[in-house]
């Protein structure tokens, strides 16, 4: 399963369901996710904690994600956009490559896209 998430604070609402999917899928599921756009933002060190509903913050359901070794990546480009580099992400969040996007699953990709 790989996740894609393009929004930002601007829609917690969106970022929130994505990672909460992740999760859920994560628990029998080979699952990446992938940050471009304003949801780079989101993996940041100082991104501000995304609450909405009933959803689990954005920065506990990282942790929790990171804890069960699902990979995050953010792309380099978008964060080359928004002034940022690698060292202003938050720990455990990787750069994306194209050999991260197909090394994390020996099946087929399914792709939701938030």
């Amino acid at each position: 399963m790989f996740i894609h998430i393009s929004h930002g604070r601007e829609d917690p609402h969106r970022v929130l369901m994505a990672l909460n999917m992740a999760t859920m899928m994560s628990e029998d599921r080979d699952v990446a996710v992938y940050f471009d756009i304003d949801g780079v933002n989101v993996v940041l060190a100082d991104a501000p904690d995304l609450t909405y509903a009933q959803f689990p913050s954005s920065k506990t359901q990282i942790a929790t994600l990171l804890s069960k070794g699902v990979p995050l990546m953010a792309c380099p480009g978008c964060l080359t956009a928004a002034g940022k580099s690698a060292a202003d992400l938050a720990p455990g969040i990787q750069l994306a490559d194209k050999q991260k996007f197909f090394s994390f699953t020996n099946g087929r990709i399914l792709t939701l896209d938030y």
